[in-house]
């Protein structure tokens, strides 16, 4: 366990957090009371921890129609927060949010000193938030500057026409991200150089935040909630490079894996709090404490916070008798436990799904998934014959096709860049429709 040292006095202490997906359920299981309990530890933590600022990098919601619960889990916290001594947070939105539904509050929540962005527009002004404190002569201090950039969709920032080639479109749709940033970053710098003009201003560091699929990055797992069609090929995936030298710190949100960019300390994806799926069992869940202190040139210093497991999942394989002797201590933890449980014995087990249903009534070890791979395999009859569609996605389903189709591997490559295309494309317009 990481132990995060107390804050400098002089510094500027933010918390990095992103991909909350409130509401998102695990095989049709409701998971409110995770999220809950995540919230109030993330509140507990950010007074524990003396945090200034806190960052939440998109993926808030899991849906852009959030269901009241969900809602309510999120104005709790912010409420909460507000009242801590937590004196500014930034909510930038995600691929999974709807930007106007986070937006619509936004100017109540700004009483609060909490920034939404929930969308791109026209003025950059927009998106560049100044943290301000008051110095010991009463005097504004600027402690940072945030470039608070949501998720960019296709039509925030791609100025072309429509394209005949989607190579071309993707090409200049990763033109237009770039330049976004780099619209931001010239801006900041200015401000920066403006502000510091002041002999009593202390350096202010710039922090960018981030949702998005940075080249080299790594996915936790197969099923970790992430939408797979927007990783076919290299589409969608954007080089470090678009983040200045000069931003200090870039709070990445979209991968459900912590991990840094490119090797660099300064960029850096949190991760996912919960456990969005049985394949991400054992992996560290964590939150990220950055110190800026201006006697070290704002060099970011980054502390890990692990997240508690809320709730425990488990995966269980083999035959009837190893499964039931698996389960059996985990019915005397006497605690909810999520269970994904995988049959592969000798003999068909036809009701294997039942009677393990009948084993667990009246316990806490929830079966959200069992799987009775004998008796797949026994009727297979063509190679993908026997899959769960719930277990696929749109992708992959479309592979299923291709792979029963005459073409060739060009062609395939071409018709599932053109399929993601479809996808993606659909996906917008609910958002806009919502």
């Amino acid at each position: 366990m990481h132990t995060i040292p107390p804050k400098p006095q002089t510094a500027l202490r933010i918390l990095h957090t992103s991909d909350w997906h409130i509401g998102k359920r695990l095989f049709n299981h409701s998971r409110y009371d995770e999220f809950e309990a995540f919230l109030d530890w993330l509140h507990i933590a950010i007074d524990t921890h003396d945090i200034n600022a806190l960052i939440v990098a998109g993926d808030i919601f899991d849906t852009v129609t959030p269901s009241n619960k969900a809602q309510e889990l999120y104005y709790e916290f912010l409420a909460k927060v507000a009242k801590s001594c937590c004196q500014h947070v930034i909510i930038t939105a995600g691929n999974h949010d709807s930007p106007t539904f986070l937006d619509a509050p936004k100017v109540i929540l700004k009483t609060l000193n909490v920034w939404v962005i929930g969308q791109a527009t026209t003025d950059i002004n927009d998106e560049i938030l100044l943290l301000k404190d008051k110095s010991q002569d009463g005097l504004d201090i600027v402690r940072a500057i945030i470039l608070a950039v949501p998720y960019l969709r296709d039509k925030d920032v791609r100025t072309g026409g429509s394209f005949e080639m989607t190579g071309q479109r993707d090409h200049e749709t990763a033109q237009g991200i770039a330049k976004h940033y780099q619209n931001l970053s010239s801006h900041a710098l200015i401000l920066q150089d403006e502000y510091q003009a002041n002999p009593n201003q202390p350096p202010i560091p710039i922090i960018a935040t981030g949702h998005l699929f940075c080249a080299g990055a790594n996915i936790s797992s197969d099923d970790d909630g992430m939408r797979k069609e927007s990783f076919v090929g290299t589409l969608g995936q954007l080089p470090a490079s678009i983040f200045a030298d000069e931003i200090n710190y870039v709070a990445l949100g979209h991968i459900h894996a912590p991990q840094k960019v490119a090797g660099q300390d300064r960029i850096r994806y949190c991760g996912s709090p919960i456990a969005m799926g049985f394949g991400e069992i054992g992996k560290d869940k964590q939150v990220l404490i950055v110190d800026f202190d201006p006697t070290t040139a704002n060099i970011p210093h980054i502390h890990t916070l692990s997240v508690p497991i809320f709730t425990k999942m488990v995966r269980l394989q083999g035959d009837t008798d190893t499964i039931r002797h698996a389960l059996n201590p985990l019915i005397a933890e006497n605690q909810t436990i999520y269970a994904e449980i995988v049959y592969d014995g000798q003999t068909l087990e036809p009701n294997f799904a039942k009677d393990i249903k009948a084993f667990l009534a009246n316990t806490k070890v929830l079966p959200l998934n069992i799987q009775n791979n004998t008796q797949r395999r026994h009727i297979l009859q063509s190679t993908y014959h026997g899959e769960n569609l719930k277990q696929l996605t749109t992708m992959d389903v479309f592979d299923r096709l291709l792979d029963r189709q005459v073409v060739t591997d060009e062609e395939k490559n071409e018709l599932k860049t053109a399929y993601q295309h479809i996808i993606q494309t659909i996906y917008e317009q609910d958002v806009k429709a919502e």
